[in-house]
């Protein structure tokens, strides 16, 4: 009996149940962008707040995801820094050196969870963004939902109730299908109306050892300050002078790596000519002393 029922729906009551009223909307789904994942999940967990945290640069052979949930803070690699804030992800793919330090003014509360067995489209396994990607995503209107999807994923691993591991591995797919559609939206932004960043990031990419202050870039650009600050916001989210200073940091900790030099002529070749401006700064970002950090890269 159930084929003429079912025969009957679909000839007839079908068309009825998926007409829109005042009262009743009709939403399909289309799955021709969904990325199929074969997920685990490895660990989730909340770092609580704390004022003056550091962590110790390490990595995984896995994929790890974090949330800053308040706080400000910076995130360290073997290479550069990135200024982080509330509402932020940060990504690492397998093997990224990183670490996070809060600030000393303010309470950090981090959410993160573990990803192993990951297969995305033309990616390596348990890699989310490209080689050489920035690992900070900023969530803007998608914030209190990702937000959400931590706070029930840990809650569920902690409480152990029935199912958990099928609801925790649903939430893990959120996330991963959030953190996809970031990416996805930030590309398209970005190749969009991107043209005037791109002129003035390669500028200061060539010049930021030599320029004295942001407006040496809006004079070079020919465009305001305002419209400048707006520029690296949007992409990049840092302000110009922030995105200048990590690259001066980038400079000295390579050169702190790869040479003898002194450390006077070290901030002269990144852009400082008051050598207390200098160690202010390096201190203030990597809670280290130049010498310091020197002394800990020959220790390794």
């Amino acid at each position: 009996m159930d084929f003429p029922i079912n025969l009957c729906y679909t000839l007839f009551m079908k068309k009825i149940h998926r007409e829109n009223s005042d009262v009743r909307r009709h939403y399909t789904v289309q799955k021709n962008s969904a990325e199929s994942f074969h997920a685990k999940i490895l660990y989730a967990g909340e770092l609580k707040k704390s004022i003056g945290w550091k962590e110790q640069l390490h990595s995984h052979p896995f994929c790890e995801i974090v949330y800053v949930k308040s706080g400000s803070g910076i995130l360290s690699t073997d290479s550069d820094s990135f200024p982080i804030r509330q509402g932020d992800l940060l990504i690492y793919n397998p093997g990224t050196v990183h670490s996070e330090a809060s600030d000393e003014d303010q309470a950090f509360s981090l959410l993160f969870c573990g990803i192993d067995r990951l297969h995305l489209k033309d990616k390596p396994m348990n890699c989310i963004l490209d080689a050489n990607a920035c690992p900070v995503l900023h969530t803007g209107r998608l914030q209190p939902l990702i937000e959400s999807c931590f706070e029930y994923l840990i809650a569920e691993i902690q409480s152990k109730s029935y199912y958990y591991d099928e609801v925790s591995s649903s939430l893990v797919r959120i996330i991963l299908n959030l953190v996809l559609r970031l990416l996805t939206e930030q590309d398209k932004t970005y190749f969009k109306t991107n043209e005037s960043y791109q002129r003035a990031r390669d500028y200061i990419d060539q010049n930021y050892n030599q320029i004295e202050c942001v407006e040496d870039v809006c004079k070079n650009m020919y465009i305001s300050r305002y419209y400048l600050t707006h520029l690296f916001k949007e992409y990049s989210g840092l302000s110009p002078i922030q995105y200048i200073i990590s690259k001066r940091m980038e400079k000295a900790k390579q050169l702190l790596k790869t040479t003898d030099l002194p450390v006077h002529d070290i901030a002269l070749q990144s852009g400082y000519n008051e050598i207390s401006s200098f160690l202010k700064t390096f201190k203030k970002i990597e809670n280290m002393t130049p010498s310091e950090y020197r002394d800990g890269l020959k220790n390794k």
